[in-house]
């Protein structure tokens, strides 16, 4: 059976609280920062210290979007702590940075092999991405509105990375490529954000931009038992055939 894939621009939508309190006020933004609050305590991302003079302490806020279906609606609240990293200084609390960003050609070539040889094509969201990379000494100030009250001077030991750190978006690649690796993929040369795998019967490519990934196979079988083993150390979202991506709308044609 041949496929057909279309895509186009479209444009984006997001709409946020103008203020802290505004969201603290708001039952959805609410429940969406207490979401974030509650993933980031579990995934230990930090432990409180007292301050200590001579230590660079950053500050953090929050950041806001509402997710959109394609047709508009409004798919769900999300609410992102973010380190102000601007105030990291080099050489102290970052060295080496770098961003998972998989190159539009890439992603052409993957669409076309998709229609070419009529493959699955399955969309992940990586919830809270960023925080699966471990860090150094990094120190920031507690998250407002979320501040201990038994120890309201104190700050963070980031143990985790966080979204805004310059070293985030590198150890969150460095962590996923030891992953893909141990199970066997093998980054491109061409494309750093580009892994394959290959095997006799079935070949998979995986593309990340991000914290978003697309995967395409010759086999959906194999797309399901990836999803079981990277869900071991991540938390994956499938969010099934692929239908948007980076502005893009995707829509599979049978016939």
């Amino acid at each position: 059976m041949d496929g057909t894939v279309c895509y186009g621009q479209l444009a984006s939508a997001s709409e946020g609280p103008l203020n802290l309190q505004q969201a603290l006020d708001d039952k959805n933004w609410k429940s969406a920062m207490d979401l974030e609050v509650e993933a980031l305590h579990k995934n230990k991302t930090w432990h409180l210290v007292p301050p200590q003079k001579g230590r660079n302490v950053i500050d953090c806020k929050w950041v806001y979007k509402m997710k959109r279906k394609s047709n508009g609606n409004i798919e769900r609240y999300k609410a992102w702590l973010v380190a102000k990293g601007f105030k990291q200084i080099y050489g102290i609390d970052y060295e080496d940075t770098f961003s998972p960003v998989v190159k539009a050609a890439t992603i052409r070539l993957a669409l076309s092999l998709v229609v070419s040889r009529n493959w699955s094509l399955r969309q992940l969201d990586v919830q809270n991405a960023f925080l699966h990379g471990y860090l150094d000494e990094v120190y920031m100030k507690q998250p407002p509105g979320y501040e201990d009250k038994s120890k309201p001077n104190y700050i963070c030991r980031l143990d985790k990375a966080l979204y805004g750190l310059k070293q985030a978006p590198r150890a969150w690649y460095s962590r996923l490529c030891n992953k893909l690796q141990s199970l066997g993929f093998i980054p491109s040369k061409g494309d750093t954000s580009l892994f394959f795998y290959k095997r006799e019967d079935y070949v998979i490519y995986m593309l990340v931009y991000v914290d978003d990934i697309i995967v395409a196979s010759s086999s959906q079988e194999a797309i399901d038992a990836l999803l079981k083993d990277l869900k071991t150390d991540f938390a994956i979202k499938d969010l099934g055939e692929l239908s948007y991506f980076l502005g893009i709308q995707v829509h599979r044609k049978h016939g």
